[in-house]
């Protein structure tokens, strides 16, 4: 089927060109000639409001009217109209016509209004109706000697020399309008012709490239910018085609370069197993010092001999993604392979990604250990208390002395069981965001006092002194007093299990400029050094033969929890048989 013929180039720039400037002259006529109309419009107003004053000025002498003054002011009406031309009205304040002199004139209703609006002479009054047959009307009032408004005066005149200078200024725009668009029709055609000479060089250049002559170049003088972009993308194009093959190259580079810096570890596999691409992450997780152009072409059981590895290549070789978790060294790896495949689903190769999850499988266990601690350590209890109360039935509540034994000892159970359940809730919420803290400015020798006070009397049962050493300058930190106090309590309370009678406890606070150190000391048995280190695990207990009471275990980490969110850490001192010390620091209130 034969193509339809369209319009050429040259044809649609032409009219185009014609077309803008058409609008444009049109606009650029209309324009002016609304301009020019405003302008003869304002002009021929104020000169008229500028006769009507002269005139108002000079007739202002004859008032009041006398037979002379009348008389005077006649001459003057007329000679005005001499001089100028214009038609000329003289009204009383009461509409009366004193003196007129005039050849036709505007129409009643217009004079009306030049008369009222003249003698009200705020603002002044100028009138122009530039059309065939209008006039230019102006009011004026007259004052006397006195200021005051006795008359006024109404002068008009044709626009028949403005509406001569508007029609002159539109023939000649006219005139320029068809000149412009004859030389306009001429330039478009032209320029026109130039633009398509260089748009079929160009289309034979492009049938030449696509046809396989990357060596063709178009010309790129004495053309407007557009065609010289067009022209030197053609040019690029042909030597980008060149390149492509380098570029590839470089593009393999740079994803060498993202496959090293990855924090997983990457190894790319043929389809015969073999290294292509390994970065360091991978080297280092396999346990491979070499370097890793060293690696490409190896067999994967050349890289290691786990299994579990070897079993996931093989397996994404064979066109299926599997992923599994294995141990190398010490370390635990999420291994996961991905078959690269081709359009034809023909397995190409494999990616193996590898992951160190040992932090992540650290914290599952320490997750599980800690639940089986919470079970076991509920279990003693709840087992005691069970036992005993078999025993209460089976008879023993018959004896008083062995009863009253077992509901002691129930009664400690019960007590130790409340305490690890609130702890167990305490820590559910510091690691469930359940804990939020309310810092409040606290006087530090009101807040060590307080706990001296709470613990003083489970002091004196033991034979253990608590002593104060707080600065004498009024100090304050910021903190939630509720949880801090908690913390003290807790050191003063470890403090009391591991001193023995007559021994001392001291609460401290040493400042400085940003911070106060509040610090628990005591002169008990000491903790051996290896130990110190687990001091804050959960439920983990210093040897309890050395303890007067058995704790949850919990309360430590817990102290550790509350200081730790108080942007501080907890410092321990001590050695056996000469005391310990915990500290801690808190920001100064202010």
């Amino acid at each position: 089927m034969p193509r339809a013929r369209r319009a050429s180039v040259r044809l649609w720039q032409t009219e185009l060109f014609i077309i803008v400037i058409v609008v444009a002259i049109l606009v650029l006529s209309v324009s002016l000639s609304q301009g020019l109309q405003s302008t003869l419009k304002d002009l021929g107003e104020s000169d008229q409001l500028s006769d009507a004053s002269a005139l108002a000025s000079e007739l202002s002498a004859q008032f009041p009217l006398t037979v002379e003054s009348r008389a005077r002011l006649r001459e003057q009406v007329r000679r005005f109209r001499a001089n100028y031309g214009d038609d000329v009205w003289v009204y009383d304040v009461d509409g009366t016509v004193i003196d007129s002199v005039h050849v036709g004139g505007p129409s009643d209703a217009v004079l009306e209004e030049a008369r009222i609006q003249g003698l009200a002479d705020s603002p002044p009054y100028s009138e122009m109706m530039l059309k065939r047959g209008g006039y230019v009307t102006a009011g004026k009032a007259v004052y006397n000697a006195d200021q005051r408004r006795v008359a006024s005066v109404v002068i008009a005149s044709r626009v028949t020399q403005s509406l001569a200078v508007l029609d002159a200024v539109r023939s000649r725009l006219w005139t320029t309008f068809w000149v412009a668009l004859v030389v306009a029709g001429l330039l478009g055609l032209g320029f026109s012709e130039f633009i398509g000479r260089r748009v079929r060089q160009m289309s034979k250049a492009a049938t030449a490239i696509a046809d396989g002559d990357f060596d063709q170049r178009l010309p790129t003088g004495l053309i407007p910018d557009e065609i010289f972009e067009l022209a030197d993308s053609y040019n690029r194009m042909a030597s980008t085609l060149g390149e492509t093959f380098s570029a590839l190259r470089e593009r393999e580079q740079e994803i060498a370069a993202v496959v090293e810096s990855m924090a997983e570890g990457v190894v790319a596999f043929d389809s015969g197993a073999a290294v292509r691409v390994v970065n360091p992450e991978a080297s280092q997780l396999l346990g491979l010092d070499r370097d890793q152009s060293d690696l490409v072409g190896r067999h994967v059981e050349q890289l290691t001999d786990n299994a579990t590895l070897v079993s996931i290549v093989d397996s994404a070789l064979s066109g299926a993604s599997n992923a599994a978790v294995t141990t190398i060294g010490d370390r635990t790896i999420l291994l996961h392979g991905t078959p690269i495949t081709a359009p034809e689903d023909e397995t190409l190769g494999a990616v193996l990604l590898m992951g160190d999850i040992t932090e992540q499988k650290r914290l599952e266990e320490a997750q599980r250990r800690f639940v089986a601690d919470a079970s076991h350590e509920l279990r003693t209890p709840i087992s005691a208390l069970k036992g005993l109360l078999e025993l209460l039935n089976s008879g023993a509540k018959e004896n008083p002395e062995v009863r009253d034994d077992f509901l002691k000892t129930m009664a400690l159970e019960v007590d130790r069981l409340g305490r690890l359940v609130a702890d167990l809730l305490t820590l559910a919420q510091l690691e469930g965001g359940g804990f939020t803290l309310k810092p409040e400015p606290v006087p530090v020798a009101e807040l060590l006092g307080e706990v001296a006070s709470v613990m003083t009397p489970l002091a004196d049962r033991s034979g253990v002194t608590i002593a104060l050493d707080v600065p004498g300058e009024a100090l304050e930190v910021s903190c939630d007093r509720d949880r801090i106090m908690q913390v003290l309590l807790g050191f003063v309370g470890n403090a009391l299990n591991h001193t023995p009678s007559g021994g001392t406890i001291e609460l401290r606070a040493t400042s400085s400029a940003q911070a106060v150190t509040l610090e628990v000391r005591d002169n008990g048995v000491g903790i051996d050094p290896e130990v110190v280190p687990r001091l804050f695990d959960r439920f983990f207990r210093v040897d309890e033969s050395r303890s007067s009471t058995r704790g949850t275990g919990l309360g430590l980490s817990i102290a550790k929890e509350i200081v730790e969110a108080h942007g501080s850490e907890i410092e321990v001192e001590s050695a056996p048989g000469k005391g310990s010390a915990f500290r801690f620091d808190l920001p100064r209130a202010g």
